[in-house]
């Protein structure tokens, strides 16, 4: 399959917007504003990863212990 040759210097160019954008982002954070509503999906995010990853295999294997002394 033929594809287009990739330059590596056009992917090195910063665009002002986005570099503006970077400052911008760069400044809230160091002013230590608070956002809860961020705040509140990274708890949300990390008790939904808690429970696939901890309670859900746990919960399982209960299950199949339960099951098999039938």
């Amino acid at each position: 399959m033929a594809t287009t040759p990739v330059s590596g210097a056009e992917s090195t160019q910063v665009r002002p917007t986005s570099e503006a954008a970077f400052e911008a982002a760069l400044s809230k954070a160091e002013s230590g504003e608070v956002d809860s509503k961020f705040d509140d999906l990274l708890i949300e995010g990390a008790i939904r990863v808690g429970g696939q990853m901890i309670i859900m295999p746990r919960a399982n294997d209960i299950l199949g212990e339960a099951m098999s002394e039938e």
